[in-house]
């Protein structure tokens, strides 16, 4: 890949990114991030609002990044009741299933052109996927060697997806980061409650434990020089 021209726009709080990253926002879509996605009728329109907030930066950042920063969407297409034991009278029945609403759509805004790959996926790990598993291996096989996460939900796809990642490829010197601050959570999964964690916080340990790298703001992302 071509380094990245000194003249690029860059997001703010970046230095430079260094040949060889590839950014996969996973489930941007209008399920997890729409008033009237499953997720918002199911919980109310302040459950999603971290990933409303998340989707914003999602769309700054992809308006700023340098060219050579290769971007990839990763889509959920679902069965009904798939993530509800089968019943198919739970609100979330038909989460991102095909047709049934408005959930498999893409977020509003987002800017779909930027990806030189969009997968879809079929459960909540992308690493089940053929397409996912294709496109992570084309980009190692360039010699690139960063796999930086976005997208939704943090708890769930993109813990999932970003795990299974660092353990498949950490062997062919492949680093693996989830960028927190591009990513979305329901707003209950940032309380703790009763827990010594909560949902977000163990999810985060969970990463760090498999060896994925938690980056919480952009300057973090600067200054590990991804």
């Amino acid at each position: 890949m071509p380094h990245a021209s000194e003249n690029c726009i860059r997001p703010q709080g970046m230095k430079r990114h260094q040949p060889g990253t590839l950014l996969i926002v996973i489930d941007a879509q209008k399920g997890f991030a729409h008033p009237d996605g499953s997720l918002a009728r199911a919980y109310g329109y302040d459950e999603i609002r971290p990933g409303v907030k998340a989707l914003a930066e999602i769309h700054r950042f992809l308006a700023g990044c340098p060219p050579n920063l290769e971007a990839a969407f990763v889509r959920s297409e679902y069965s009904p009741g798939q993530f509800t034991g089968g019943r198919l009278d739970h609100p979330l029945a038909n989460l991102c299933v095909p047709t049934s609403n408005i959930d498999c759509d893409w977020a509003d805004g987002l800017d779909v052109g930027r990806a030189s790959s969009v997968v879809t996926k079929r459960q909540a790990d992308a690493m089940d996927s053929p397409e996912y598993r294709e496109l992570v291996e084309r980009f190692v096989a360039l010699g690139a060697g960063t796999v930086c996460f976005a997208g939704f939900q943090l708890t769930t796809c993109v813990k999932a997806t970003a795990i299974s990642t660092s353990t498949t490829y950490r062997s062919q010197g492949v680093r693996v980061a989830v960028l927190q601050w591009l990513t979305g959570a329901r707003a209950s999964s940032y309380q703790s409650g009763h827990e010594p964690q909560s949902r977000v916080e163990h999810a985060c340990s969970e990463l760090r434990a498999s060896g994925v790298d938690v980056l919480r703001q952009p300057d973090d992302f600067a200054e590990r020089a991804i």
